[in-house]
Parts: C-alpha cells; sequence; structure tokens
C-alpha cells in the first residue's frame, strides 16, 4: 500500500472519506472563529448542569427498551461477533433498558458502508468517521450537534476536558475523541538483538530536528548494521523521517499549509518549501544511495512489520506512543526497541480530532443515543467486551491484572479479539492486553501531559470550500510523495517539480483559506 505523509485519518486506522453532498437538513455550523468561545462555553454549561439531580438520564425500565444502532470499527469479520453481540445487549439491557445493534465494519468495507449507510437514512445512532468528512457531514445534514445534549454526557465531558474543544466546527460539536495518545511522535521500530551485537543502546539516540547533527547516530547504526548484515534490508518499508515530517509542525487537518515550528508559528506556510523538509528528504536520499533502503522502497507495498517478521529487515520507522515496543513485538515476532526520532511532540486539533464519535442525524432518540454513548465510555464491561470479546472465552483475566488468551486460546483459534482500543470510546476504563507494563494507561497520560501545545489547539479547518483544490493537490503530491520521502529520486528537482506541481493544483488557495479561517479563529480568542 502506497504511504503518503499521513495527515489524515488513515495515519490510525481506516476512515471514511468525504461523502457525495445531499440535500441539507438545515442544521449546519457556523464560522470557525466561533470554535473555542463556543468549546469552553458549553462545557461550562455542561459540567454545571451535570451536577443537577434532574440532569442527565436515568432509564426507565417499564417502557419498551430502545434500541441503539452503534457503528464501530474490527479487525476482521469474526465468529464470535454473535456472542459479543448478545452479552453487550443483555448488559446494556440490564443497565440502561436498552438494545444495542452493533454495526461491526471492517476496515476493508468502512467508507463504501458509512457512505451508503448515511446516504440512505438507515437507522444509525452513534459511529466513528474522520475529519476529513466534517463539513461534509454538517453540509450533507448526516450528523446532530453534540452541543444540545451534553448534559447526557458528563462524564465524557469530565475526563475529556478541554480535548472537547477539538471536536468543534465553528459553534458545531461534530463529536468526541477517545482516550489514546495526543500527539504524533515519529520512531523508529528495530530489532533489539542486533542493536544490543554491535553494542548500541537506545539512551545513544537524542534525535532532535533544532540539532541535524543528532541524525548522525541514526546514519552510524544503520551502516553497522549493514556491515554486519549485508544482504539485510536495513530500513524496511516506504517510510522515513521525511514521511512523518509533518509531525514537526501543526498540519492542520491536511498536508497543503501548516503552521511550522511545532505549531508555535500563527502564519500558514508550505511545509515542502521549508529547511526542515529538504534537509529530511536529502537524509532519505543519502540513506537510499548508502544501500540501506531496498531499491524498490518507493513503490513497495510490503510493511515494514512484514519485513522485519520475515527476518530479513532491521527496522522501519512508524509513528510511536508508550506500549508502541509492545505492539511491534506482537506484530513482527521480535523483541525490539522504540527510538524516538524527535523530542518534541505536538498537541494539535488533527491528533486529537482526527476520528471522532458522531451523532447521526438519523437516531431517533438522540438522548438516549446520548445517554449510552455516556455509558459506554465509563464502562468496562463493554470497552472489554467489543476489544477482547467475551471473558472466560476469548480472554481471561491474568495475575498482573491484564486480559490474556485462556488456556488452549491463541491467535490462531480465538473467536473474536480486535485490539482496536484507540478507536473505542475509552480504551482506559478496560484492560490491557498482557505484555503492556499494569499502569500502561498512566504511561499515557504522562504522556499527552508532555505534549507541547499547538497555538492552533481547538481550531478545525473547515475544507468545504476548497474541496476541489484539495482533491487536485491530492492528485499533484501523489506522484512525487513516496519517491522524495525515501530518496529515490534526485531531491532538487523532484521538490521543485512537487511544488510547481501544487501550486498550479490550487495550494495557494487552499493555504489563503485557512490563513483567513485561522485568523478569524485567533481573533475570537483574543476578544
Amino acid at each position: 500500500m502506497k504511504k503518503r505523509v499521513i495527515c489524515s485519518i488513515l495515519a490510525s486506522l481506516m476512515m471514511a472519506s468525504a461523502l457525495a453532498s445531499c440535500s441539507n437538513s438545515g442544521e449546519s455550523g457556523s464560522s470557525a472563529s466561533t470554535s473555542s468561545e463556543s468549546a469552553e462555553a458549553s462545557v461550562s454549561t455542561a459540567e454545571s448542569e451535570g451536577s443537577s439531580e434532574t440532569s442527565g438520564y436515568t432509564p426507565n425500565f417499564e417502557e419498551e427498551p430502545y434500541t441503539v444502532h452503534f457503528q464501530y470499527l474490527v479487525g476482521a469479520e469474526q465468529p464470535g461477533q454473535d456472542a459479543v453481540d448478545a452479552a453487550v445487549n443483555e448488559l446494556a439491557l440490564k443497565e440502561l433498558n436498552m438494545n444495542v445493534d452493533l454495526i461491526a465494519q471492517t476496515g476493508g468495507t468502512w467508507t463504501q458502508t458509512l457512505s451508503m449507510s448515511l446516504a440512505s437514512n438507515e437507522p444509525m445512532d452513534l459511529f466513528y468517521g474522520g475529519s476529513d468528512s466534517f463539513g461534509t457531514f454538517i453540509e450533507s445534514g448526516y450528523i446532530r450537534d453534540w452541543t444540545p445534549y451534553l448534559q447526557y454526557v458528563p462524564d465524557v465531558v469530565e475526563t475529556l476536558g478541554d480535548d472537547i474543544k477539538a471536536g468543534y466546527v465553528g459553534d458545531f460539536l461534530v463529536g468526541f475523541t477517545q482516550m489514546k495518545e495526543r500527539g504524533y511522535q515519529p520512531g523508529l521500530i528495530c530489532r533489539k538483538d542486533i542493536v544490543d551485537e554491535l553494542g548500541f543502546s537506545p539512551d545513544d539516540f537524542n534525535v532532535s530536528i533544532t540539532d541535524r547533527s543528532s541524525y548522525d547516530k541514526l546514519t552510524e547504526l544503520f551502516a553497522a548494521v549493514k556491515e554486519a548484515y549485508p544482504e539485510m534490508t536495513v530500513i524496511g518499508g516506504s517510510t522515513t523521517p521525511a514521511t512523518y515530517g509533518v509531525d514537526l509542525a501543526d498540519c492542520l487537518g491536511n498536508n497543503f499549509g501548516m503552521l511550522d515550528d511545532f505549531g508555535q508559528s500563527t502564519e500558514i506556510i508550505n511545509y515542502f518549501e521549508t529547511d526542515n523538509f529538504r534537509f529530511l528528504c536529502e537524509l532519505s536520499r543519502d540513506w537510499f544511495l548508502s544501500g540501506y533502503m531496498s531499491a524498490d522502497a518507493a513503490t513497495t507495498t510490503d510493511f515494514g512489520t512484514v519485513l522485519v517478521k520475515a527476518g530479513n529487515c532491521f527496522g522501519y520507522f512508524t509513528r510511536i506512543k508508550p506500549n508502541a515496543n509492545i505492539e511491534a513485538e506482537s506484530q513482527t515476532g521480535y523483541e525490539v526497541y522504540a527510538i524516538p526520532v524527535s523530542d518534541t511532540v505536538v498537541k494539535s486539533s488533527f491528533a486529537v480530532n482526527a476520528a471522532v464519535y458522531m451523532l447521526a442525524n438519523a437516531s431517533e432518540d438522540p438522548v438516549k443515543a446520548a445517554a449510552f454513548y455516556n455509558w459506554a465510555f465509563t464502562s468496562r464491561e463493554f470497552e472489554d467486551l467489543i476489544n477482547w470479546g467475551v471473558e472466560g472465552v476469548d480472554w481471561v483475566e491474568n495475575e498482573e491484572g491484564l486480559a490474556a488468551y485462556p488456556d488452549g486460546v491463541d491467535v490462531s483459534n480465538v473467536s473474536y479479539h480486535n485490539d482496536f482500543g484507540f478507536a473505542y470510546p475509552n480504551q482506559f476504563v478496560g484492560h490491557a492486553w498482557e505484555g503492556n507494563d499494569p499502569d500502561i494507561w498512566e504511561q499515557y497520560e504522562d504522556y499527552n501531559a508532555s505534549l507541547l501545545e499547538s497555538k492552533a489547539f481547538g481550531f478545525t479547518f473547515d475544507p468545504t470550500p476548497v474541496t476541489n483544490e484539495i482533491a487536485a493537490c491530492n492528485s499533484a503530491f501523489d506522484q512525487y510523495d513516496n519517491d522524495l520521502f525515501t530518496g529515490s529520486i534526485d531531491i532538487d528537482e523532484g521538490l521543485a517539480a512537487m511544488n510547481e506541481a501544487l501550486y498550479n493544483a490550487g495550494l495557494q488557495t487552499i493555504m489563503d483559506e485557512k490563513q483567513r479561517q485561522l485568523d478569524e479563529w485567533f481573533a475570537a480568542q483574543e476578544g
């Protein structure tokens, strides 16, 4: 699969693409300049209302149960889905007097199914959608503004706090993010045995874009691996630090117009004209010419995880988080190190709102749908069921308090297992999987607290006015991205050609629109 600079929801998961416009329901957002003011007012109101005895939702067990339609991601179609459905329904009926229609979707069917469901107004209460479609969903009338229903999600409001701001487009609250990492840190996943054998340590690497010589240590490591294992691919896949160069800026939702200096600037620039991006591309070029990457790095369809698992690849670049090494070990079969290649991590609106849970306009009872979401956000049993399956059948709690396979069950015969906590409402209330530290959720909280907040945090760009230009720029970008990221072409010629193609496709128009919306937003914060 071709990997582009990942300023889209595909950075983390499969996401729905923008949907074709249809009739407007009359419910739409206002100017983006008001978003943080609306967020602060709404959160404050919800917190005060949440303390009232008359606020919130109290189940009425004497009425007919409401059926809530909840769409969520799964890794694959699984034989244990029916058992999970039954267990979730039993739990929700007991605690909420609600039935639950779990609409499990895999990445392969996600885009088409979500588009068709929303466009045809099929039964839907809550669904998981990407930020690139916020404007389309609002204008098409597919979603409801969460703001009138905040009193029914008091636990969500309290837990997310200021992070709710990232879910606004104008004064329209599109959705709620999940409990996960709040920033993207580029990193190198590499085989521990080889690193140790060659006398290196993760502590040797203190990589920072503010000290370009710090990348020399990576080059030294790659040279040593190449010398010791001349037949091994040193850097697998098609990703490099240049691929994740956008993490050194605030991309504001897409690749076309960013805030430089880890989001500490307020001027929209073309990141692909910066010295930082050129440096990272030139670094990739040096590595490519030194033979550390495969000759087909720009076009390979093999992910680094697959190549490392096959045994003839040292490592790959990706985005890392507190338990990245544990995830990589399960994917590759090798003990690995996760080495950061940036010492600063940005907390941006996009990092928080890349995908959110939305309230469908098709919901027959949005109050009950909201109440269900608040319950789902706080229920350990629900989180464990949709992530790990039925306790005692698909998983058990081990001595460390972590989820693990029961005796006789493993990845080859388990009936239900997702490990998609990042895409569910609140994985922090559920069990982490064995291999993680028992305090992994506290590690996530510490990581999130260490992030550098972009000056534009709380601003969400509405791409609707420049949809055509974005599509044209994506097409132009696709012609050059991986060639430049992997150093497979001359950098001077490639950068010049790509930037010319982007401007011809309408890049300046996109940047001007971003700057206009952002300036309005900043003005509202000062008012």
